[in-house]
């Protein structure tokens, strides 16, 4: 894929398994559970463009939590959005408002 594709040339991706990020961001190519998409994104990220990967907690970015659930539902490929997907919409407005939400844990002390 051509980076130019859409004109984007600094891209944030926010990451919620630190398995993954660590994973993408480790230097040794040698890693037993580095399967093929693995080797897809790292080619993807190694194109004429900038790309910070950083964590995020699911509850931190749930457009984006619903994006990887929604995706499941159509076919392997490329989307591109003209309109919010339905379902989104109040998402992105509590994104906007800058509601945030609780994160969960359980401590078993």
């Amino acid at each position: 894929m051509d980076s130019n594709l859409f004109g984007f040339r600094v891209i944030e991706a926010q990451v919620e398994c630190l398995v993954a990020l660590s994973l993408l961001q480790s230097h040794d190519r040698n890693h037993n559970a580095d399967g093929g998409i693995a080797r897809r994104i790292r080619r993807l990220l190694a194109q004429e463009w900038q790309v910070r990967m950083t964590h995020v907690y699911r509850e931190g970015n749930r457009c984006a939590d619903f994006l990887a659930s929604y995706v499941l539902r159509l076919e392997v490929g490329i989307h591109v959005f003209q309109e919010p997907p339905d379902g989104i919409t109040g998402l992105l407005s509590e994104d906007a408002l800058g509601v945030g939400r609780p994160r969960l844990c359980c401590n078993n002390l």
